[in-house]
């Protein structure tokens, strides 16, 4: 039997008994067994149609500025048009990764994407800039390949995401009343010019 003095010797020492070895040994394994089921769950999903579909929307809409010309063509439309393509990647996020705090900031970005495109021709150029697809892309790619700095961002960020999303609908509720009435006020002035 071995006396408390050895013992804390050993320990302060960093020796270890082959107790200590063998928990060590198991806790090891553990970890590498789970890294490589993350890694086979990671290969799969870059595999699929609906990950790949995500990435070239978010080429698409913001390195070729696809969102803000649609936006700029067929105002206030072609913003809602861009936003249904904000459902695969709700898809990915929901489906696939299972992810409420990631859902809530894709939901989010896309939001912020509507107000802005909702505001006539204005809304259109800041479009060019606020890039939601390529921001979604790059949450989703953070949850993908385990980046614990965009998981911890999402995760604190989820509140917010959440409040900011009810903010934001009713937001852009208000907004669409604002431009629907000023298209009306001009076209009844254009109309009663005849």
């Amino acid at each position: 039997m071995e006396s408390s003095r050895r013992r804390q010797a050993r320990k302060d020492l960093g020796f270890e008994t082959e107790e200590e070895k063998a928990k060590i040994e198991v806790s090891l394994a553990r970890e590498e067994e789970r890294r490589q089921k993350k890694e086979l769950a990671r290969q799969k999903l870059e595999g699929e149609w609906s990950y790949k579909f995500v990435k070239g929307v978010s080429t698409l809409m913001d390195k070729y500025f696809v969102d803000a010309v649609a936006g700029f063509v067929v105002p206030g439309v072609g913003d809602f048009l861009t936003s249904a393509l904000t459902i695969p990647f709700l898809y990915v996020s929901v489906c696939k990764i299972k992810s409420l705090p990631l859902t809530l900031a894709v939901l989010y970005n896309m939001m912020v994407d509507c107000f802005i495109g909702l505001t006539p021709y204005l809304g259109d150029v800041l479009d060019a800039f606020h890039r939601s697809y390529a921001k979604n892309y790059r949450l989703i790619v953070g949850f993908v390949e385990d980046d614990e700095a965009v998981i911890s961002e999402v995760r604190r960020g989820a509140l917010k995401s959440a409040i900011m999303i009810v903010v934001l609908i009713v937001a852009c509720y208000f907004l669409y009343q604002v431009v629907k009435g000023l298209y009306v006020s001009i076209a009844a002035m254009f109309g009663g010019c005849n």
